[in-house]
């Protein structure tokens, strides 16, 4: 009987190997025979005892219809035919070794995930291009990209929500939580008004005047709202109340475009935008906001993935905002 042909397809039940239900064990015992010379310890390889690996091993032969191995004085041999089975042996289970390894390969390439918070400016412009960089490499991969205040960020960070925060951190905020690389030094924040805004041709513009006015400002708990409101206090005058608190790039562009309102951007969210700034207000209301830069939460040992981003986003970040110092 020959038993090596040319199947037309490979789980067809009419195979040689299938009717006499051959079994990878058995391919494992004539490999292990060859590799140790001797059937005693090719059974200890395999935990098996010399009796049921002697049985194995004759009906191994019983199915292929040849023998598989010479007995010599000190050992075991293959024959001809028991070392093209060998062989064939060698590769069927050298290319079943490789499945959990495919596999977890494949797992891991699928699971990518990280997920980046953002305060408004670098989410406009270092960001995407730190995500769409990250996704060429990993075509799979999971990023997703939350845009908030800085407070909110951290808060998402500590409870892990996040892994990894590009924005502000409070000068009250206890340094053991995180860890910070500065990637921009303190940024010029104003007031900004639509083109052609009425108040752009006005010498001078009172206070009574600015705390009346419609202003888009970011929501409560940011740090540019708060700077926001102490400057009216230091004026000794109750902030603005009509209020429009949104960090959304469209309904602030909206809401210049079709408005008389003010808002309070930094400059790159201002461009975005098409505004301009107001000139004639007080300097008082042409303010700096601090720095902002990468944050990560300390003693959270950062998978692969998440590590390969906080290098991605340093080195744009610091192309984009180059630091003077």
């Amino acid at each position: 009987m020959s038993f090596f042909r040319s199947p037309s397809m490979l789980y067809s039940p009419s195979h040689w190997f299938l009717k006499r239900r051959l079994k990878l064990r058995a391919l494992s015992l004539l490999v292990a025979v060859q590799d140790h010379g001797n059937l005693q310890r090719a059974a200890d390889a395999l935990g098996m005892t010399q009796p049921a690996a002697s049985k194995m091993l004759k009906e191994l032969q019983e199915i292929l219809g040849a023998p598989m191995v010479t007995r010599l004085h000190r050992g075991m041999q293959a024959t001809p035919e028991g070392q093209v089975v060998t062989d064939h042996a060698r590769n069927i289970l050298s290319e079943l070794n490789r499945v959990p390894t495919d596999i977890a390969a494949l797992r891991e390439k699928s699971e990518v995930q990280v997920s980046v918070g953002a305060i408004k400016a670098p989410a406009l412009s270092m960001v995407p291009r730190a995500l769409v960089e990250f996704q060429t490499r990993h075509r799979q991969a999971r990023v997703s990209l939350l845009v908030d205040s800085s407070p909110a960020l951290l808060e998402k960070l500590r409870r892990e929500e996040l892994d990894i925060a590009v924005g502000r951190l409070a000068p009250d905020l206890s340094p053991e939580l995180f860890n910070y690389e500065e990637l921009a030094e303190s940024q010029t924040v104003r007031v900004v008004v639509r083109p052609g805004h009425p108040w752009l041709n006005r010498a001078s513009i009172d206070w009574t005047l600015l705390r009346q006015a419609t202003w888009v400002i970011p929501p409560q708990g940011s740090m540019l709202k708060l700077q926001f409101e102490s400057i009216f206090v230091h004026q000794k005058m109750m902030p603005p109340q009509n209020l429009v608190e949104t960090l959304d790039l469209d309904t602030i562009r909206q809401l210049l475009e079709k408005s008389s309102a003010l808002a309070v951007l930094s400059n790159e969210v201002a461009k975005a935008c098409k505004a301009v700034p107001l000139r004639t207000l007080s300097k008082t209301l042409s303010f700096k906001m601090q720095g902002f830069g990468l944050i990560t939460l300390k003693n959270k040992p950062l998978s692969p993935a998440v590590a390969e981003m906080v290098q991605l986003l340093a080195r744009i970040g610091h192309t984009h905002y180059p630091l003077k110092r």
